[in-house]
């Protein structure tokens, strides 16, 4: 007797294979105030040179926003505040940030030079 490889998934295997589809990447979920689950989302960069210049570029953005005096304004965008837009991304670039990785060359400096 053979076997049928295309044996029927169940609802639950279809489910599971489902949320698989709309969600490929792995998601870590923290509690913060109020009950609210939070999402951590990651990125890969080659370098640190590379994290540099995309924090570098998302402050351009802001400083370019900024300084336009007919503001950036959308018809699709409509609802959108310019000054929440851009706090937005200055808080996007303040999280991209390598602050351990920073303070870990300025102690490693100082055990180098003897500082």
């Amino acid at each position: 007797m053979e076997t049928n490889k295309s044996v029927a998934k169940t609802d639950k295997e279809k489910l599971a294979e489902a949320i698989e589809l709309l969600s490929p990447r792995k998601r870590r979920h923290y509690k913060r105030g109020n009950n609210v689950t939070m999402q951590e989302v990651s990125f890969e960069v080659t370098s640190n040179g590379e994290l540099r210049y995309i924090i570098s570029c998302l402050l351009r953005v802001c400083i370019l926003a900024l300084e336009n005096e007919e503001g950036f304004c959308s018809p699709r965008l409509s609802s959108c505040s310019e000054d929440l837009t851009i706090a937005t991304i200055l808080d996007l670039a303040d999280s991209l940030m390598p602050d351990t990785q920073l303070d870990s060359y300025d102690a490693l400096e100082k055990v180098l030079l003897g500082g």
